[in-house]
């Protein structure tokens, strides 16, 4: 089975269409889509900085910052049929941007376990 099939296998049971063409048409197109199908489908679960860290992408735009939706309602709210309802000003604020390094990428190593052996090295940057 291929990284396509799997993810294809997984949207299938959410009952949601395969991975679109232009995304398994490159590994780098492919692989974007991926991040975000996990970020989706492991919602609240707590993967995601972990994620993150294992694709070396801690310390990047966009994953290093926290955003809010804000946007203003037009007309009168519609509460039977929200097809209904409009909203204008539509944009994203940056709540916070987190200042992580490549070094967030390793955990540090306990000082009394390196000092054991003089062999054994604290992780980059810790």
């Amino acid at each position: 089975m291929s990284a396509v099939d799997a993810v294809n296998k997984i949207r299938a049971r959410a009952g949601v269409g395969n991975v679109a063409g232009k995304y398994s048409g490159s590994v780098d197109g492919f692989m974007s889509e991926l991040r975000r199908e996990r970020a989706v489908e492991l919602a609240y679960e707590g993967h995601r900085f972990n994620d993150l860290r294992r694709w070396l992408l801690l310390a990047e735009y966009p994953y290093n910052i926290k955003t809010s939706q804000e946007f203003e309602r037009m007309g009168e709210f519609n509460e039977t049929d929200p097809t209904q309802n409009r909203v204008a000003n539509f944009r994203e604020e940056i709540i916070l941007q987190r200042n992580f390094s490549e070094k967030h990428n390793w955990m540090p190593l306990k000082t009394s376990d390196v000092t054991i052996y003089p062999e054994l090295y604290q992780n980059p940057g810790w």
